[in-house]
C-alpha cells in the first residue's frame, strides 16, 4: 500500500532537484528515503533533506529541470513499510471505521481521512444523519483505542465543525 507524505510543487536548480510539500505529520521521513512513487511509479531518491518546511529529493531518473518540471503537482507516495512506523503507532488512514465517541456517547464512525495540506482531517458520518471533519490533532482527539476500534473526542471537538 502506498500512502502520499507530499506534493512536488516545482523544480528547484538546474539538475533535476525537486521542492515537495511536506503533507506527512513526521517530516523527517523524508531524510532516510530510498524509493518514492509519483504516477505510481518507482523512483530511486540519490538525495533528500528537509529545509525550511519544504522537502527537496533528487531521483535517480530525473536530471534535468525539464523532467523535473514534468513532475509538478504529483503526489510523493511511498510504501507504508518504509514509514518505519513505531509498534503503536497507526496511519490515520488506518482509523476509518473506527466508531468515534463524544461525551460519552457513540455519535458516528470515522469515514474517511482527507488532508488539505494543513494536516488529516477525520469525516465523521454521524449517527442518524450529517457529518463533522475533525482535524487529528491532541486538541480534538482524547484518545484512540486500537483495540476497541474507537476514537475519542475532546468535549470541545464539536463546538463549530457540525454540518
Amino acid at each position: 500500500m502506498l500512502v502520499t507524505i507530499g506534493t512536488v510543487l516545482k523544480p528547484r536548480g538546474l539538475k533535476g532537484e525537486l521542492k515537495v510539500e511536506i503533507l506527512y505529520n513526521r517530516p523527517a521521513v523524508f531524510n532516510n528515503l530510498k524509493t518514492v512513487y509519483l504516477h505510481d511509479r518507482p523512483y530511486q531518491v540519490e538525495k533528500s533533506s528537509v529545509q525550511n518546511g519544504f522537502a527537496y529529493l533528487y531521483l535517480t531518473m530525473v536530471t534535468t529541470v525539464e523532467q523535473a518540471e514534468k513532475l509538478r503537482r504529483q503526489e510523493v507516495k511511498v510504501a507504508v513499510d518504509d514509514l518505519q512506523l513505531a509498534d503503536n503507532e497507526v496511519l490515520s488512514t488506518d482509523l476509518v471505521g473506527f466508531t468515534v465517541i463524544h461525551l460519552g456517547k457513540k455519535i458516528g464512525k470515522v469515514q474517511a481521512v482527507e488532508n488539505y495540506g494543513g494536516g488529516d482531517f477525520f469525516e465523521i458520518a454521524l449517527t442518524g444523519a450529517g457529518y463533522a471533519q475533525i482535524p487529528n490533532e491532541d486538541d480534538f482527539i482524547a484518545e484512540t483505542n486500537l483495540t476497541d476500534h474507537t476514537l475519542t473526542l475532546t468535549p470541545n471537538a464539536l463546538a463549530a465543525e457540525m454540518v
